[in-house]
């Protein structure tokens, strides 16, 4: 039976890029949810909405130092003629006033403090002159000034955070200050890189003239972590058919990722090593431009990926099939981040494969997002990706003239605006 799927999948005539997608939404294991602490979860995505324990604010309080008052006891008070109200007590952040504001009284009160029963608003400091036991109200704008309302920005019940929301410092502080301790949140899928190539050497070691450096393993390393998954195995697997089986054998994670050896070479072995290694594979080359060999087996809740060897095309890969994966596992639609620019310049596909083309974004202020074909898009040329912001794809022979509009797969990882 495994020689039947094997010859299958060696035989099997290329998938569309749309195929090749439906495939994996199809094949993406279910995803792992755990709760923890509130600290534990800064960075992952929620599991679940988080609604309001209680009130924002907890209570009606001063948004400013200055006096606790009633309102018709001070709306006609000008510089010109002060209303003198008497000072009954103080509410302080964390010692509250417990009395009852009468008329012609007032409270000294602080930035966060409690109203006190009977007041309705507040008079800033520097609105006032305080002798003794009063204070001369100099003016007021209106009634409720700078008093912070209880439940104001939200009330109990209502949704703080969204499910499928990464928590971020900012949520994680409005979470704290409702008394949110722990949130049910995505387990971070955990994948394994093996890159094969016995040519490959680590940045900082010594290279002979027939070697290369390894760019892949920091590249999909950074890509893995960013787009929210876990790497829990690193390693560098030479081009040797056993080596490469036991690899992907003893290696434990939802996904494995192995960068070349998936091609038709002499010393390709990823395929086989996959299949021995008790993986069924699902498919194998898709008729794109870069990263034709691509290929995908499946063994029970767990995936794996053969990227191609070469740079560009293993990255643009990872971007357009495995991220939004990740990025399913982590709560988040199947998909990619997208924004609608205008071609400055005439593009077009004169090969026979859909082309994922490099593409320069540029925001201009009348017509928002634009792009020129960036340059040099060979698939071994890094600096195709580093000189882009994303990518369009153009079918055979399809083309868009200058002014046109395009969806373009933008690369939202570059924090850098555009």
């Amino acid at each position: 039976m495994e020689k039947n799927i094997k010859q299958k999948v060696q035989d099997q005539d290329y998938l569309s890029i749309s195929e090749a997608l439906a495939i994996i939404r199809a094949n993406i294991p279910r995803a792992s949810i755990n709760e923890c602490s509130l600290e534990a979860g800064i960075g992952r995505y929620l599991a679940a909405d988080v609604v309001a324990p209680e009130p924002s604010p907890r209570y009606t309080s001063s948004a400013m130092d200055g006096y606790g008052v009633r309102w018709q006891d001070v709306l006609a008070a000008t510089p010109e003629a002060p209303v003198a109200l008497k000072i009954v007590g103080e509410s302080q952040a964390g010692a509250q006033f417990n009395g009852v504001v009468g008329e012609k009284e007032a409270i000294r009160i602080s930035t966060g403090a409690v109203l006190a029963s009977g007041c309705d608003s507040v008079v800033r400091v520097e609105d006032t002159v305080e002798e003794g036991d009063q204070v001369f109200i100099k003016t007021i704008k209106a009634q409720g000034q700078d008093v912070r309302y209880l439940g104001e920005e939200f009330s109990t019940g209502e949704v703080l955070l969204h499910r499928g929301i990464r928590l971020t410092a900012a949520g994680a502080a409005l979470l704290t200050s409702v008394g949110v301790a722990r949130v049910s949140v995505f387990q971070p899928c955990e994948v394994a890189l093996l890159i094969t190539g016995s040519e490959l050497v680590a940045v900082g070691e010594d290279i002979a003239e027939d070697q290369i450096r390894d760019s892949n393993m920091i590249m999909l390393k950074a890509a893995i972590e960013d787009a929210g998954g876990k790497v829990v195995h690193c390693i560098r697997v030479s081009d040797d058919e056993d080596v490469t089986q036991k690899a992907i054998a003893k290696t434990r994670a939802d996904i494995i990722l192995c960068s070349g050896g998936i091609s038709v070479g002499r010393h390709d072995h990823v395929k086989k090593a996959a299949l021995d290694s008790g993986y069924i594979p699902l498919f194998w080359r898709i008729w794109q431009k870069p990263g034709k060999p691509l290929y995908f087996a499946r063994k029970d809740e767990k995936l794996l990926f053969g990227l191609p060897g070469n740079p560009v095309s293993a990255f643009m890969c990872f971007i357009h099939y495995v991220r939004p994966l990740i990025s399913s596992l982590n709560g988040l639609p199947f998909g990619w981040p997208m924004v609608s620019a205008e071609a400055l310049e005439h593009m077009k596909n004169n090969g026979k494969r859909p082309n994922m083309m490099r593409v320069k974004l540029q925001w201009r202020t009348n017509s928002g997002h634009c792009i020129r074909h960036a340059a040099k898009q060979g698939s071994h040329m890094l600096t195709s990706l580093t000189h882009a912001d994303g990518y369009i794809i153009l079918e055979p022979g399809q083309e868009i003239q200058a002014g046109e509009r395009i969806d373009v797969f933008h690369y939202d990882f570059l924090r850098e605006p555009v």
